[in-house]
């Protein structure tokens, strides 16, 4: 047996095709509820005229049977709809199936209900009561195919039975007149159906014509957005080299310069070494400065991947540790690390960036005390904390501290090396992520980061 494979490119385009086909059957259907309560106000006005003057003109006794079905019929079919119309915009596949097979059981009924009226009134000797009778049917067939083309099938059998008795009862009581009338009915009905189709046809082109340029207008403002955000991500690096890297060049400058300077006898090695770790510093803080402005302008540009995971916190905190902890003792800082066993769900590249930052500005932005990295349990997330003893940030200022390039106070001629990348980053991988950040300060006392993880429980099988 030979197995042959749909494209995903195929499968794609019948799913699209389908799900437009569903969505057009659910507007033709709010089409015809949306007549419902003019169906409702004429099938009542009609049918109590026409049981009134049957019952002046002496007819048959069951008129009042007949209005009261009618009467029970239009009331079902109101109580449908108003039970379907809020249902509507979820119905699909089958659900829509069974929706309108219910419109077009109520439609047949109705229709065979008016059906019945020449077997009450139409005899064939009174030229009143059979012109009424032909008038009253006439004018409930043509108000039903205004009211019901957006459901074929529902006003074909709402015709059948409305006209097709009308057209036995004048063939059962002969006559060249009666047989002209019940043909003269039979080709009305069938023009009806042929105008009702191409209503229909028309109506369903114009719903579907409708949906594909909405769809399309939708790829084309998410193409321009696409392009919008490549723009600002050009911008963004090409602003970023201008301004950051300005600073460690103009130092590299510096010191091939001084040592360009120096005399043959004072190229001693504690010298060069001291100029040397000069440029170090600065090739160091260009390439830290490059990696950032090249992750922010990916996501910027909607190019960054993300692949989710289970991962186990402690692999993560123990990297911000080493990294960050020769640091920390260097300016006389306590570097606290809580254990912890957690799993969560994230991509372990851009959480230990986003932990990584938020670390590496407690650190530098903190003088004196400890910087503590701490995990908490939160029903079924995990909160990712770290705290710090530094000067604290002010409330109004807290809302702009992600934002590229925003940095505050005295903080630049103190800590020249960040240029404020560094939590703007951090902000666009945990959007990205779906995780949410938290941010709590006090000036002259410190701050709290607490990014908030989707926590995932260990298997104990």
């Amino acid at each position: 047996m030979v197995m042959t494979s749909i494209p995903l490119e195929a499968r794609a385009v019948q799913s699209e095709a389908d799900a437009d086909r569903d969505a057009v059957r659910r507007d033709l259907l709010g089409v015809l509820f949306g007549h419902t309560p003019t169906v409702v106000a004429g099938n009542i006005a009609v049918s109590t005229t026409a049981a009134s003057v049957l019952v002046s003109a002496g007819g048959h006794p069951a008129v009042w049977f007949w209005l009261t079905a009618i009467f029970v019929l239009v009331a079902l079919r109101a109580g449908a709809v108003y039970w379907a119309r809020p249902r509507l915009a979820e119905l699909a596949g089958k659900d829509l199936d069974r929706m309108e097979w219910l419109q077009i059981v109520m439609a047949g009924l109705t229709g065979l209900a008016w059906g019945l009226l020449p077997w009450l009134g139409y005899e064939g000797r009174d030229p009143f009561m059979d012109f009424f009778s032909v008038a009253m049917l006439s004018g409930m067939a043509g108000g039903a195919m205004t009211s019901t083309t957006a459901l074929p099938r529902a006003l074909n059998l709402y015709l059948l039975c409305a006209l097709g008795p009308f057209i036995v009862k004048s063939a059962l009581i002969g006559g060249i007149i009666n047989i002209a009338g019940g043909v003269t009915i039979f080709f009305y009905m069938g023009v009806l159906i042929s105008f009702s189709r191409s209503a229909h046809a028309s109506m369903r082109d114009a719903l579907l014509l409708t949906r594909q340029n909405a769809r399309l207008a939708d790829t084309l403002r998410r193409e321009r957005d696409a392009v919008q955000a490549a723009m600002r991500a050009k911008d963004l690096f090409l602003a970023g080299v201008t301004h950051d890297l300005r600073q460690p060049v103009h130092a590299v400058g510096l010191h091939m310069r001084y040592l360009r300077s120096l005399e043959p006898q004072e190229l001693d090695q504690g010298t060069v070494h001291e100029a040397c770790a000069g440029v170090d510093a600065a090739v160091h803080a260009m390439s830290s400065q490059l990696s950032r402005l090249i992750e922010l302008s990916r996501l910027e540009a909607g190019e960054a991947r993300v692949a989710r995971r289970a991962l186990p916190l402690t692999d993560i905190l123990a990297s911000c540790a080493a990294q960050f902890g020769p640091l920390a003792r260097e300016k006389g800082l306590q570097l606290d690390l809580r254990p912890t066993t957690a799993l969560v769900d994230s991509d372990a590249r851009m959480l230990q960036s986003i932990l990584d930052n938020l670390v590496s500005n407690a650190v530098r932005y903190t003088d004196a005390g400890r910087v503590l990295i701490a995990v908490r349990r939160r029903r079924h997330a995990i909160e990712l904390q770290v705290w710090d003893t530094g000067p604290g940030i002010p409330d109004e200022l807290i809302p702009q501290i992600f934002i590229a390039y925003r940095r505050f106070d005295d903080r630049q001629s103190r800590h020249g090396e960040g240029q404020g990348l560094g939590l703007a980053l951090a902000s666009k991988q945990a959007e990205l992520l779906g995780h949410t950040i938290r941010t709590c300060s006090r000036v002259g006392h410190g701050s709290l980061f607490a990014l908030h993880l989707p926590r995932i429980e260990p298997d104990r099988g």
